[in-house]
């Protein structure tokens, strides 16, 4: 797609929801990956729907649970793969969550200046342009394919 194509306002919808998209494809896989270890397939779909796609159960949450059953999976190599890569997957999260929550403004042409109050108060300044925006896609899809690999290397 060319982003500089785009007017200021598709700029930003379309920015906002493929971040949202890739957040919500990480999320899911996971889920897959507590879901895997945890559950027998005979209960998974009930398992995820009353569980971990539950309204109060956050991405935040399903990284952490993941984080604390590491220590639980057998393949050394698989598991600081994964801890790596749940940094990774919490720092998209973080941007995403920017452009989820934060007040944005518009910058330059095809650029989104998003600012957000963090927890402990400090602000933070989130800008997005084409080449960031397609840089961060980049990074999202080798972070999916990578928790797809680990999650393979995990046994069930």
């Amino acid at each position: 797609m060319n982003y500089n194509e785009l007017s200021p306002e598709d700029f930003d919808a379309i920015v906002t929801g493929e971040m949202t998209h890739h957040a919500i494809w990480l999320e899911h896989e996971l889920i897959g990956i507590i879901s895997d270890h945890f559950v027998i397939k005979s209960r998974r779909s009930d398992f995820e729907r009353l569980l971990m796609l539950r309204e109060g159960l956050s991405f935040q949450d399903k990284i952490d649970i993941v984080r604390a059953a590491i220590p639980l999976f057998t393949n050394a190599a698989a598991s600081r793969r994964l801890k790596n890569l749940l940094a990774k997957v919490e720092e998209f999260k973080g941007v995403r969550n920017v452009l989820a929550h934060g007040v944005g403004a518009q910058g330059a042409p095809n650029a989104l200046n998003v600012e957000i109050v963090k927890r402990n108060g400090q602000i933070k300044v989130v800008t997005i342009n084409t080449e960031t925006h397609e840089r961060l896609m980049t990074e999202a899809e080798g972070i999916l394919t990578a928790l797809k690999e680990v999650r393979a290397q995990l046994p069930c």
